[in-house]
This record gives C-alpha cells, sequence and structure tokens, in this order.
C-alpha cells in the first residue's frame, strides 16, 4: 500500500468518527437534586393513579381538561359534605350523650333497707317543763340559754326507742332495741334505724315477698309527753340504703290509731362518671364511713358554719362546740341559708345508689277493742307508762300507738343504668361510613397515603444514588 493510498484511508476514518461524534448525543451527569425530583414526582403520581380515593385520578387526567374540571367540583363537593358530617358526628360524639337502660331484675333473695324514723316532737314536755329552754321559749328572749345547756336538755328530752318501741318482729322472728341504732336528722331530732348496715348491724335480707316475710313495728309516739305548740302527732318514717344518713330526707307521716302497711320499691341506680353529665363519683369525708351526696352535703355544711362562727349545731358532725340560741339565730341560721341559697357544696352524684321508696297500700283501725285488751296488760309493764293516767285505754292507745307493717310485694327490684348511647367505636363507624360513603375513603386508603408519604420522603432526604445513577445522556 503506498503512503498515499493510506493517507487517503486515515483520512477518511478521521471524517468517519467527527461524524460519528457528531451525530451521538451528548453525555452528562444529572444532579442528584434532579433525581430526587423525579423520584418524587413519580411516587405522587403513582399514588394518584392507584389510590382508592374516588376522583383522584380523573382531576389529574391531562387528557381531558373539561373532565378535569367536572370531577374537580364532584370530588370537592363530596369532601366539603362528608366533613361536615364528620363534624357534627364528632361534636355530638364529644358531647358525650348517654341513655338510660332500664329493666326488671328478679332475684331470690333481696336487701332489706334501713328503716329509720323520727318523732315529729323532738323534745318531751315532762324533762323541760320549768327549765331555761323551756322559760326562753315562753318569753321568746334565747339570751339566757348556752349552747351546752340547750344540746343537754334536748338530749335529755327527746323520745327513747326503750320507750317507745312496743313491739317489733322481722322476718318472723322478734326483734328489740339492740337491733336499732340511733342518728340526729337536720335540727337535732333524734331517730333511730333498724338494718342500719353499720358495726354489730350486719345487713338483713329477705327471702320471699308479702307480709310473713315484714317488718312489724308497734310503737308509743308518746303524744301525751308532748311539748307546747305541737300542731301534729306521729312519726317521719324513711326508707334508704345502708350507706345513707338521712340527715335531710323526708318520709312518709306515719299518724297514731292505725296500722299502715307499706310496701317497699327498690331501685339500683347506676351513674356515668365524666366526661358524661352525671359526672358521678366519691369525695373522702372525715365524719362518715361511707359517702352519700347528703352525707357529703352535711360535712360540707358543718365546715362552712363552724369556719363562719366557731360553732355548729347540735346534729352537725364534729368536736366544734354547739351554737348558743343568740348564736344560732345571729350567725348560724344566716350562714346557713346562704349555703344552701348559694349552693356552695360540691357533692358528686354517687356512681352505684340504691333508692328505696314505700308506698302505703291500706290502713286500718289500731288497737281494735279486742286487742286493747291484750296491749292494756301488756303496756303496764312498762316503765316509762306506770305513772301515766290512761284513763280510756283504747282511746289513750289510739291517741299514742301505731303499727306500721313494712313488706316487699315482689322479689324483684328496678335498675337503671345509664350507657353511653354514642360511644367510640359507633363515632369511628359513623365517621369512616360517610368518608367511605361519599369520597370512597376506607382506613386501606390512609396507609396508601402513608406509604407514599413516606416513599417521598425517602426520596427527598435520605436515598443515596451511584455513578450509574447520575449517568444520563440527552437526546
Amino acid at each position: 500500500m503506498s503512503f498515499d493510498t493510506y493517507d487517503n484511508l486515515e483520512c477518511h476514518l478521521i471524517d468517519d468518527t467527527a461524524n460519528n461524534e457528531a451525530s451521538s448525543p451528548i453525555r452528562r451527569r444529572k444532579t442528584k437534586k434532579e433525581l430526587r425530583n423525579e423520584e418524587v414526582s413519580q411516587h405522587v403520581q403513582d399514588l394518584i393513579d392507584t389510590t382508592s380515593f374516588h376522583g383522584i385520578s380523573y382531576i389529574f387526567d391531562k387528557r381531558h381538561p373539561i373532565r378535569r374540571v367536572i370531577w374537580f367540583f364532584i370530588t370537592t363537593s363530596a369532601f366539603i359534605y362528608s366533613m361536615l358530617k364528620v363534624y357534627e358526628s364528632t361534636v355530638e360524639h364529644f358531647s358525650y350523650p348517654f341513655s338510660t337502660a332500664r329493666m326488671r331484675q328478679y332475684v331470690d333473695s333481696i336487701d332489706f333497707p334501713a328503716v329509720s324514723f323520727c318523732n315529729v316532737n323532738d323534745m318531751r314536755m315532762s324533762v323541760l317543763n320549768g327549765t331555761n329552754v323551756d322559760q326562753a321559749v315562753l318569753s321568746g328572749e334565747a339570751s339566757g340559754v348556752n349552747g351546752t345547756e340547750y344540746v343537754r336538755l334536748k338530749r335529755l328530752s327527746a323520745h327513747e326507742i326503750d320507750e317507745m318501741l312496743i313491739d317489733c318482729e322481722f322476718d318472723g322472728q322478734k326483734c328489740s332495741t339492740k337491733n336499732f341504732t340511733q342518728f340526729y336528722a337536720k335540727q337535732g331530732d333524734q331517730c333511730y334505724s333498724f338494718n342500719s348496715g353499720k358495726p354489730g348491724h350486719p345487713l338483713q335480707t329477705v327471702s320471699g315477698p308479702g307480709k310473713r316475710r315484714s317488718l312489724i313495728l308497734t310503737l308509743d309516739i308518746q303524744h301525751y309527753d308532748y311539748y307546747r305548740g305541737g300542731l301534729k302527732g306521729g312519726i317521719h318514717l324513711i326508707l334508704h340504703g345502708q350507706g345513707e344518713t338521712p340527715v335531710r330526707m323526708r318520709g312518709e307521716m306515719i299518724s297514731p290509731g292505725y296500722s299502715t302497711y307499706i310496701q317497699v320499691e327498690k331501685k339500683k341506680i347506676i351513674n356515668l362518671k365524666p366526661p358524661f353529665k352525671t359526672k358521678c363519683g366519691s369525695l373522702k369525708l372525715k365524719h362518715f364511713s361511707q359517702y352519700s351526696k347528703s352525707t357529703c352535703w352535711l360535712e360540707q355544711l358543718t365546715n362552712y358554719v363552724t369556719e363562719k362562727c366557731n360553732c355548729k349545731d347540735a346534729f352537725m358532725p364534729g368536736d366544734f362546740r354547739v351554737c348558743s340560741f343568740e348564736e344560732s339565730a345571729l350567725c348560724m341560721w344566716m350562714n346557713w341559708e346562704h349555703f344552701d341559697n348559694k349552693k356552695l357544696y360540691n357533692c358528686p352524684l354517687s356512681c352505684e345508689i340504691d333508692s328505696y321508696s314505700g308506698k302505703t297500700i291500706s290502713r286500718s283501725l289500731f288497737p281494735t277493742e279486742q286487742y286493747a285488751k291484750v296491749l292494756k296488760e301488756k303496756l303496764k309493764n312498762e316503765k316509762h307508762l306506770q305513772k301515766v293516767d290512761m284513763g280510756d285505754a283504747t282511746k289513750f292507745m289510739r291517741d299514742n300507738l301505731l303499727r306500721v307493717v313494712i313488706y316487699y310485694d315482689n322479689m324483684s327490684y328496678e335498675l337503671l343504668e345509664q350507657v353511653p348511647s354514642y360511644d367510640t367505636l359507633e363515632w369511628l363507624g359513623d365517621v369512616g361510613g360517610q368518608i367511605g360513603l361519599f369520597i370512597g375513603a376506607g382506613a386501606m386508603s390512609y396507609f396508601e397515603v402513608i406509604d407514599a408519604l413516606a416513599l417521598v420522603v425517602f426520596a427527598r432526604f435520605f436515598k443515596r444514588f451511584t455513578d450509574e445513577d447520575l449517568d444520563d445522556y440527552e437526546a
């Protein structure tokens, strides 16, 4: 081969190489930022293409602009309406609504209520006559009576259970004064409870209905020894739970001269704790072992009165001295009224309440002429009556004696239980249903978004690229 031929061949090769280089794309390297943006865009597009949220894929479909606008308004309207329903459901849920389920429970045995009674006359004439308290009542001038003397005479002149209780029978068995406990009600009345549930007095139950399973009390109200100005005679009878001290509960008035039949109705009430509106609960009480709203009220009233007056009423718990007549009139009663009117107590409703009520079914004359003869012989042995002139024994008994029969008519009680009417599971179901109905989103739809978001964050901030990833060719 000649040099001319070689030179021509070399020139042709150089020209071909130059032509090839001119026609080949220019090699360059992409930046990491560009690659990250591309991956983020791809993940977003994948979510749009595959999401189960209705309408999203149509909104981002660039092939049909008018269709995109229509789907945008449809999807936006559905989303707004579903969010409105979600808001309404959420507001209702966080208002904590509840309903009360009422049912009757039938049992083989049932707790008997605590039975408390107070004589409507709180002081006996035979004890008070001629005392400083009696003189103060007659003159209307109370400054001469101090609190200690008043309490001593008031308690000394109270009607005693030993003298009031003529006969007692429960569930076919005899009972006595040992089965009663003493307490002081509002205004210091001395009262007595059967089946109080306090230490030494176990809770009594009955295993059958009717008068054979009843509590039968024959009481002497001592009408002949009532204090001045008494307008009525008899007892207040109160049925209540063992955890309740009936310091201000009102009961039925039972008159002498009758045998009164009272049917017991029991209700068990279960209330809801906060955040529900009943906000049931309890507080630790200093003077009472069991919490109830009435004992809480009494303790807070006592604290308020003693703080303002440095003394208390006779029936209030604690070791503070009792107010004199003058202190009561000028301080205690005024602050007591202010305490109640302004509702200065904070006593939540108990979460579980055993409520008892008594319904007077019938009354009959007591005693009969024949039974009066039997009772007369029995009353002769009562020490407190030996100096009392009975005169007409039957009339005397009808003026002073009463008989009360307390029983269950059937072995059941009414259960009233508050239950949430729109709990968390119902709320979540309602919210999910609204969102699913209008925009097609279920629980998995949210995981799709979370998954795509995780991929976007990873691609944007954490993914590492190799040299091969960075190489690119531009046409």
